[in-house]
Parts: structure tokens; sequence; C-alpha cells
């Protein structure tokens, strides 16, 4: 296919100071040989920010794309805010709106890509205007676990008024979207994927030996932002009464929180310090190489007390033969299978997350997880077989530009 035949999409994803799941998915989408022979990609991003540092060698193609503090700042997953600070945030939507508009209009793209709810509303209103399909990344959980019924109604207004199609990264996404009411017709489900090539274990397991740990030494670890429903909290209660019991092993929490959660993780240091646990728990920071943390670990502890959009560190983990515990809710049970290549416990149980441990205290049961996990994510979470059909979405909904 040559350059001129290539459709040209462009991504939308405005956060400015981290690198989240929707972040690390862009990257890896439009790093990937395959996607690139029939798609000429741009990304519309803040420029400094985590992502378009990330993109640059990547050699990808970026325009500026930002929204003013009143908006990047208005948080809307789980948080309230006066009307004051809603009505400063619409109104530089709409002009955030009118300069992705201008953006848009000198690009002349065939599609827009929207990965956030933010730019959902912005992408969606500029297709329509300009008369470009406009597809909606949903990569979170649209309920009311995660958002207040003004966002969710909003959301759902938008979607039936912008007709974008609206791609969710799990069954149980799509049908949080159907519950809310949105179209049937508009919503399809494409799981996430990882490139295998880059998550291969690594022997050296780094991470045992910046904790001292010898190589015989069990470790547990849970890896993730650290807010109050990703469960933190639940491991470390799990832990002391696997330390009180006697068992071996010890306990990493990796990751960080935002500026909200600040409280949250100085509770959870508290806890350790006050059941004197702090020779058995560490915390360390995100660790920019996933691979070599996750293989440093013999157990991967996923604690989600509300249904998780995805639950992408479980795919790394398994890619690298680290087998699994992950509450079942929201998009894990489409990626674990019980008893198979992982083990599910109900969100927030201690006791099974107890029982749990013991059973993966067997060397070999960790090993035939471990091996299990891995078939599965070969099979079924390759990027490979993410791009084939997002080539096929995309195709379906530009015929004109499909490859022969």
């Amino acid at each position: 296919m040559s350059d001129t035949s290539r459709i040209r999409v462009l991504l939308i994803d405005h956060v400015s100071k981290v690198l989240g799941g929707a972040e690390v998915n862009l990257l890896e989408l439009v790093a990937h040989p395959a996607l690139n022979r029939h798609w000429e990609i741009t990304v519309a991003c803040p420029r400094k920010s985590p992502l378009s540092n990330a993109l640059v060698p990547l050699g990808v193609t970026q325009v500026e794309h930002a929204f003013n503090p009143a908006l990047n700042e208005l948080r809307v997953v789980g948080r309230r805010f006066n009307p004051a600070a809603k009505l400063r945030g619409w109104l530089e939507l709409r002009r955030a709106t009118q300069r992705l508009q201008s953006t848009v209009a000198a690009l002349q793209p065939h599609l827009l890509l929207s990965c956030t709810n933010k730019d959902h509303f912005a992408a969606g209103a500029v297709g329509r205007t300009l008369g470009i399909p406009s597809v909606w990344w949903v990569n979170d959980i649209l309920s009311p676990d995660f958002f207040g019924w003004p966002v969710r109604r909003a959301f759902v207004s938008q979607a039936r008024r912008l007709h974008p199609r609206l791609v969710a990264v799990s069954r149980f996404g799509q049908n949080a979207l159907l519950h809310e009411g949105v179209p049937a017709a508009a919503v399809t489900t494409l799981h996430n994927g990882i490139p295998l090539d880059r998550y291969l274990r690594n022997p050296t397991r780094p991470l045992r030996n910046q904790l001292g740990l010898a190589d015989s030494e069990l470790l547990f670890g849970i890896v993730g932002r650290l807010t109050p429903w990703k469960g933190q909290d639940i491991v470390l209660q799990a832990a002391q009464e696997w330390v009180k019991a006697g068992n071996p092993g010890r306990f990493v929490v990796i990751g960080g929180a935002f500026n909200e959660d600040a409280a949250y993780e100085t509770q959870l240091h508290q806890f350790v310090d006050a059941h004197r646990l702090t020779d058995r728990i560490h915390f360390i920071p995100f660790q920019p190489d996933i691979v070599g943390a996750l293989s440093s670990l013999d157990v991967l502890i996923h604690a989600s007390s509300k249904p998780e959009p995805f639950g992408r560190v479980l795919i790394e983990a398994m890619a690298v033969e680290v087998p699994v515990i992950a509450s079942r809710g929201g998009g894990v049970p489409e990626i674990v299978t019980d008893g198979l290549d992982g083990t599910l416990v109900n969100p927030g149980d201690v006791p099974s997350l107890l029982k749990a441990l013991t059973e993966l205290n067997n060397p070999a049961l960790r090993q035939t997880r471990a091996r299990a996990g891995q078939q599965t994510v070969q099979q079924r979470f390759g990027m490979e077989r993410v791009c084939t059909e997002w080539q096929q979405l995309v195709g379906s909904l530009l015929p004109q530009h499909s490859p022969g």
C-alpha cells in the first residue's frame, strides 16, 4: 500500500502529567509495524508531556492539543465539584474543541480516535461538524462506581447526539455502556494486547537485588496506582495475616499516588509501621522496567475492589510467566480463567486472598499456572490480533479507504 493510500488517523489524548494505561495502549498501537503499513498516524497531545516524550523515539508526527487547567485538572472519576468549577470546565471544553477543530481542518484526517472522556466530547463535536468519523476508545467503566449521574448522563447524551463509534476494552465495559443507554449498534469490544516480543521474562529478576532478596525467597507483589479502589490496603491486611501465621516470603507494593490520593498512600505506610512489618513489606515507586519488576515476582496480586475496565498488568505478568491472583470483577474474568491460568477471588475478601496465597506456596502449582498464563497471553492478547481488529473496525467505517 503506498503512502498516499494509507488511512490518515488522528489520535487524540490530552493527558499532560502521567503515562497511564490509555497512553501506554496508544503508544504500543502506533508503534506496531502492521498498523503503520495501513495507517498514517498523527497524535494530538500536549507537548513535553510524558506521552509526547515517549512518541519522539518512535518518529510519530505530533500536533499540539492541550486543555487549560480549568478543564485539565477537573478529574471527573470519583470526584465532585462545585457549580463554578464545572462551569469553568465546560467553557474550556468549548474553547478546546474550537482549537482542535482548527487542527483537524488543517490536517484533514480520515478518522479521529480519542482516548479519554474529555477528548471524546471534543473530538466527537469536531468530527460531527467536519463530517469525519469519530471513534471513542473507552478505557473506563461508565458506571456509578466511577462516575456520578451528571457525567454519565452527559456521556450518553453526547454519544447519542454525535454518533461516534465506541470501542470498549472489555465486554464488561461494553455492557456498562449499554446499561447507561448507549445504542448497541454504536459499541464494540476490542480487548487490549501487548507486544509479546517486549514481554519476555528477565531471568536476572533485578528487583530482587534491589530489595536484597535471595532468589529462593518468595516475593508477592501488587503493581499499580496507589488509590483506594486498587486494593493495596486489602493486600496489606492479607500480608499481616500471612506473616502472623509464620509463612515465608515478602510483599512489595509497586506504584505511586496522584495528589488526591496522597493521604491513602500515607495510611498504607502507617499500617506497615504500626504492625512492625517494614522488614516484610516494601514500597517502591513505579518502575520504568516493568518487565524486570514483574519478572522479579513469584506471584502478582490484583486486588481491585471496583470493576476493572480491563486489567493490563495481568496480561503483562502472565506474559513473563508470573502466576496471578486477581479480583473477580469487571474485565478480569475475560482474561483469567479461574483454576487454569490464574486464581480469581472476590473483591475485598481477605480470607479468600489468603487461601489463594497458600495454594500458590506450592512451587509446582506456581509453575503450572505460570505456563498456562503465558499460553493464554500468547494465544489471545498479542498486538497482532489487536492491530487486525482495529484495521477491520476502521475499514468498516471507511470502506472506501480499506486495502483491497
